[in-house]
C-alpha cells in the first residue's frame, strides 16, 4: 500500500510539480491550495505525511499544524516555505516537524529523497 502525503502548496506550479515527483517516487497524493482545504482534507482522509507551506491563503501553515498537532501528534509534517527565520523554525521545532526546508535551498529531488525518508515508502 503506498504511502499517502497531503501537499499544502498555494503556488500552482510548485504544487503541481510535488505531486508529479511523488507519485513517480511511488506515494499516493493529494493537494490543497489553502489552510481551510487542508484542515478540511485532513478531518476527512487519513495521510502518512504534510508537505506543508507557511504562507498560505485562508488559514496560515501555523495554524494549519496547529490543527494537525490537535489531531495526531505522531503525523509526519515536513514544511518547506520561504521563510528561513530561526525564530520561526524554532516554534515548528516546538511544534514536532519532522523536517523544515526552505523552497530555494533545497532541490526537488533531494525534497523527494528527505521525504522518503522522514515518512517511508
Amino acid at each position: 500500500m503506498a504511502k499517502k502525503i497531503l501537499i499544502v502548496e498555494d503556488e500552482k506550479a510548485i504544487a503541481r510539480v510535488m505531486e508529479l515527483k511523488l507519485k513517480q517516487a511511488g506515494f499516493e497524493v493529494s493537494a490543497a491550495v489553502n489552510g481551510a482545504q487542508a484542515i478540511n482534507l485532513l478531518d476527512n482522509e487519513q495521510f502518512d505525511g504534510v508537505l506543508l507551506d507557511l504562507i498560505l491563503p485562508e488559514k496560515d501553515g501555523f495554524a494549519v499544524l496547529q490543527h494537525i498537532r490537535e489531531k495526531d501528534a505522531s503525523l509526519k509534517v515536513i514544511v518547506l516555505t520561504n521563510l528561513g527565520q530561526p525564530e520561526d523554525r524554532q516554534r515548528l521545532q516546538q511544534m514536532g516537524i519532522a523536517g523544515y526546508y526552505v523552497k530555494s535551498e533545497i532541490s526537488i529531488y533531494n525534497l523527494i529523497s528527505k521525504i522518503q525518508e522522514i515518512v517511508g515508502i
